[in-house]
């Protein structure tokens, strides 16, 4: 399942904070990517959020989950996905 969302620029950090520190996720920054990735990819496979303040006028995350039932919690702190595919 992947879960698209647009993020306030101002909040786009705390809550890309908030789901690392929940699933002890590591974190990889290139330019204007975040990636949050777990060494165990059976509930999800990968988080990445893009902002690039120069060009864009939201933060943009896309989450692809392989437990659906995680996805309220990534509603909770990213708010409704504008998109989503299964």
């Amino acid at each position: 399942m992947k879960l698209f969302y647009k993020v306030n620029p101002e909040e786009y950090r705390s809550c890309m904070d908030k789901v690392k520190i929940h699933f002890n996720m590591h974190e990889e920054v290139d330019e204007e990517k975040i990636i949050l990735l777990l060494d165990d990819e059976t509930k999800i496979e990968k988080v990445t959020g893009s902002y690039d303040p120069m060009e864009d006028e939201v933060a943009k995350v896309r989450v692809i989950l392989v437990d659906p039932s995680l996805r309220d919690f990534f509603n909770s702190v990213f708010g409704e996905p504008y998109k989503e595919k299964r």
